[in-house]
């Protein structure tokens, strides 16, 4: 079964405000028990920027979704609401 993938680009707009949300964003994860695959340093190459780019591995593209529609992830979100800004993808990897 092919592999589920969340992207994240992301503009923090209020660092407070922000660090609220990853902590519970982590804690809504840890029951899916994602890999992290890349965040850190990134060259730009074309597009619009971003401060901060993020992937995580699921173990399939359902299995990420359910993260992102789970309660704990959706109140993770309402805290992120104003925080900052971005684009979150999910992907589904190649078999």
């Amino acid at each position: 079964m092919p592999k589920g993938y969340l992207i994240g680009h992301v503009n923090i707009l209020d660092t407070d405000t922000y660090a609220a949300y990853a902590k519970a964003a982590a804690e809504a994860m840890a029951p899916f028990a994602p890999k992290l695959i890349a965040a850190g340093r990134y060259e730009n190459l074309e597009g619009s920027t971003h401060e901060r780019h993020v992937v995580f591995e699921f173990e399939s593209f359902e299995e990420a979704r359910r993260f992102y529609d789970s309660p704990a992830y959706r109140a993770a979100r309402q805290l992120r609401a104003g925080a900052a800004s971005g684009t979150f993808v999910l992907l589904e990897g190649m078999s």
